[in-house]
């Protein structure tokens, strides 16, 4: 068994848990997320493997200093604008 780097005494035993935080004005919850937690001081570190996963789903880093690139597009005016929406009305 591999001894906890916090604490020292404890003994790191592999665990499943929902990791959420916020990334970028997003919330990111990713269920049965594989953790390492210590049976002593209860903390824990995620997986490297689970990791390296969840690091290639949400895309890359910005540097520090940097404000992250845009996702959304800025609409053209042509799109129907939600509010806006009606599901009976016919279009030609």
């Amino acid at each position: 068994m591999t001894t906890c780097p916090h604490c020292r005494v404890g003994a790191l035993h592999r665990k499943t848990i929902t990791y959420a935080n916020w990334h970028f004005g997003y919330f990111v919850a990713a269920p049965n997320t594989p953790v390492w937690q210590c049976d002593v001081c209860a903390s824990c570190e995620i997986d490297a493997a689970a990791l390296q996963r969840l690091l290639w789903l949400l895309g890359p880093t910005t540097p520090a200093g940097q404000a992250p690139a845009q996702r959304r597009q800025q609409s053209s005016g042509n799109e129907p604008q939600l509010d806006n929406f009606d599901p009976d009305r016919q279009t030609a």
